[in-house]
């Protein structure tokens, strides 16, 4: 198998060189669009150059003029609803879902070089999604998409991502995924992402990429990758205000100011939230900023500059036991101790991305970020944690010909580094989340670099074969010092490097416009991180775990996507993913933790999407997803009656995997009066949380309804006025929305198991757009 990457590896890198060594000739052919109709063996260079220039010319005339089009529908969506026709209404909500579905592709300095690769499985949500439920959290929009889950977490928004079964195994944030806001990087060094930064209301679409992406997005895309897109000025044009509230508490304030230039776009948001919580000790507060602005210099260049920020204020419960469960699902569980989990976290991300159209089918984008993450948790232990981030990556993409045959090339190289400084107390139960002794210091860095490229040809008017290969050195330090009542008791230290190739492959066919068929072979890694390595694997107190292997997979799918009639548009894909040495995290005592290697498991499933329109104004959509994960070969280790024991766990389901997922929706769009509504339902199978498969979470279905009208006003004040109430959970079905991966070492009636999904609750507000 080396010696097959190692061949690969050469075979592709000095095609690759080739290929750039002839860019000059390349470039001075015309785009390959019209080479492709044209015979050049008997035309001069410089006949080429001048046709490249005039087609270049007619080319930006033709999207000034597309963009004054957009201008006058904008303005035409101000004027009152009694003054627009039903065609000019359709013509409108047409060229806007394109846009959100297309222009969001593009490079921010040219519309000429598409920067979404082919041949990956992808789904997306509409603005639409956003607009009629700007409610609470991200996943009230992303339950939508086919082979993505969503799970509470420790707070407010702070929601675990999974996808195909990867981003499970950890009781909070996001792991084995990479995510996304606007092109910037939002998953730090030691991979954790978390959606507390992500306030619905800010977000235009989000967009979702399923199956390892290494190749593409490097470490921890194991799952794939996640695109949060905000609005832009331009989709706000002025200053909007929202109001919202609801049940438990639940209020809601937020501001934003947009607009559009000839050069400029520039957009702000801002957002305080806070709610009192369902379950008991779950209150929170949390404020947001965002800041965009794009800047176009000149035809050739352009600047995008992006700044978040968010404060969390907020109380953490205990998961409950199956009886606590049972008796009160909205307690807080464990007396004391329940009282004195809570967080208060910071996160602050500043990046700046350049690019320049070096030539006009040669693109170059670089981008550094600053990201700082402050956190003070408070759980059975204490956590106080600075993590300082620097991340910088520069891309070339290409698009010229090779023997006539079109093809897209892709180069990029990144480095990124991470301190973190840190320090664990006990936690003396007072209610009050007093520090006692201190446990443990430490202090670690993680340094990735590495570099990727990618070529995709169309061999054919129909067939596109894409290769890439990823290649990221890892460089993990790590110094901690260990106390016992006060005196040093350890100081394990390392310094680790670790290695990782990521080939990626696929192939393309799209025999008719609205189809598309795929076959993709890609793979995953994730290096462990400075929690994985610093929790002894047997008490799961603080220690060495140095141990610890990075994880690897390898995604195999079959795809098709289909317009099978002008209302009817469907996506399946069957997928087969092999992971090798998965990094589980489990429970060793009472909310200690600590990491072990799987040596092999499988995940196999299917996943579903369809959407129907067979009358204007209606919509059915669903999604459904089927996973069967099992472990192939897996020994566990954990205390029976005391004794460290090892069991033979091959053929069990991997926890916190469900294996069935559906998603229905039904809506209505009354495009002439300006209303809508729909009813959802979501069905969760239920699935096991222990890799003995003793206990689980039950399967559930729960049915959501919402109602939303726009007011548009034709003065200098009031532009229009959105307003949408919803109720969720209508049948107040108690149900266990979230669970995490416990230890067989503790006794089921005793394993800390559920979150409780929220009851019967209504929400309403509204957006004004005014000035």
């Amino acid at each position: 198998m080396k010696q097959f990457l190692s061949v690969c590896t050469w075979n592709w890198s000095w095609r690759f060189f080739i290929i750039f060594l002839s860019l000059p000739q390349v470039l001075s052919v015309s785009s390959p669009t019209f080479a492709a109709s044209s015979d050049t063996s008997d035309v001069s260079q410089e006949s080429l150059l001048q046709q490249q220039q005039e087609l270049e010319g007619e080319l930006d005339h033709v999207n000034s003029r597309l963009e004054e089009i957009r201008k006058q529908l904008r303005e035409l969506h101000q004027t009152p609803v009694s003054q627009q026709s039903d065609e000019h209404r359709k013509t409108q909500a047409t060229l806007e879902e394109e846009e959100v579905e297309t222009l969001e592709e593009m490079s921010i300095v040219s519309t000429r070089i598409l920067k979404r690769p082919d041949g990956l499985t992808m789904s997306s949500t509409p603005q639409s999604e956003t607009d009629s439920q700007p409610t609470r959290t991200m996943k009230e929009s992303m339950e939508s998409l086919p082979g993505v889950v969503l799970r509470q977490a420790n707070g407010t928004r702070d929601f675990s991502i999974s996808i195909r079964g990867s981003g499970v195994k950890t009781a909070f944030a996001i792991r084995d995924i990479k995510v996304y806001e606007d092109g910037f990087q939002q998953t730090q060094s030691d991979g954790l992402s978390r959606l507390d930064i992500q306030d619905p209301w800010f977000m235009r679409s989000t967009e979702v990429i399923r199956g390892a992406a290494s190749s593409l997005y490097d470490n921890y895309a194991l799952g794939g990758m996640v695109h949060f897109k905000t609005r832009r000025g331009s989709d706000i044009n002025g200053v909007e205000g929202f109001f919202a509230g609801g049940s438990y508490g639940y209020n809601k304030q937020a501001g934003a100011f947009g607009q559009h230039w000839k050069n400029l776009d520039v957009s702000l948001f801002a957002s305080n939230a806070a709610e009192n919580g369902y379950i008991d000790h779950s209150g929170y507060n949390t404020q947001t900023l965002n800041l965009n602005f794009r800047f176009t210099i000149d035809e050739k260049q352009s600047l995008y500059v992006k700044a978040i920020t968010n404060w969390l204020d907020t109380k953490v419960p205990t998961r409950l036991t199956k009886s606590q469960f049972n008796q009160n699902d909205r307690q807080a569980g464990d007396g004391a101790k329940a009282r004195d989990q809570s967080r208060l976290d910071r996160r602050t991300i500043i990046g700046l991305m350049y690019e320049r159209q070096l030539t006009p089918n040669l693109i170059l984008t670089t981008e550094g970020d600053y990201d700082v993450k402050d956190i003070n948790q408070y759980f059975n232990q204490i956590f106080d944690n600075v993590n300082t981030n620097w991340k910088h990556y520069t891309d070339l993409r290409h698009t010229g010909q090779i023997s006539g045959m079109p093809l897209n090339s892709y180069l990029g190289f990144f480095i990124n580094n991470m301190e973190q400084e840190g320090q664990t107390f006990q936690n003396l139960n007072d209610g009050q989340g007093t520090r006692g002794n201190l446990i443990q210091n430490n202090r670690g860095t993680i340094r990735n670099v590495g570099g990727r490229f990618r070529e995709e040809l169309t061999f054919l008017p129909d067939w596109t074969v894409a290769a890439g290969l990823g290649f990221e050195q890892s460089i993990v330090s790590i110094q901690t010092i260990n106390y016992t009542n006060g005196v040093v008791s350890s100081r394990p230290s390392t310094t680790k490097t670790y290695y990782n190739w990521a080939p990626e492959m696929s192939l393309t066919w799209r025999p008719r416009a609205g189809f598309r068929h795929w076959i993709r072979g890609s793979t995953g890694y994730g290096i462990p991180q400075f929690s994985n390595l610093t929790r002894n694997p047997v008490t799961g107190l603080p220690g060495s775990n140095f141990d610890l292997k990075p994880q690897k997979n390898v995604n195999v799918e079959f795809g098709h996507e289909a317009r099978l009639h002008e209302t009817f548009d469907m996506q399946l894909v069957g997928f087969w993913i092999f992971f090798r040495d998965e990094i589980i995290s489990q429970n060793i005592s009472g909310t200690n933790t600590a990491s072990t290697n799987a040596d092999s498991s499988e995940y196999r499933g299917v996943e579903v999407s369809a959407d129907w329109r067979p009358i204007p104004g209606w919509q059915f959509h669903g999604a459904y997803t089927h996973i069967d994960a099992k472990y192939i070969n897996f020994t566990d280790r954990y205390l029976v009656n005391g004794v460290a024991t090892d069991v033979k766990q091959d053929g069990k389901d991997v926890p916190n995997v469900p294996s069935d997922v559906l998603n229905m929706k039904v809506m209505y769009d009354d495009a002439k009066n300006d209303w809508g509504a729909w009813v959802e339902s979501n069905y969760y199978n239920s699935y096991f949380l222990n890799n003995g498969n003793t206990v689980g979470i039950p399967s559930y279905w729960i049915l959501n309804i919402n109602l939303h009208k726009t007011f548009t006003f034709n003065n200098d004040w009031v532009r229009f006025a959105k307003f949408f109430f919803e109720v969720n959970n209508i049948a107040n079905k108690t149900y266990a929305a979230s669970g995490q991966v416990v230890s067989d070492s503790t006794p089921d009636a005793d394993k800390q198991l559920f979150f409780a999904g929220y009851g019967r609750s209504f929400y309403g507000g509204v957006t004004i757009g005014v000035f």
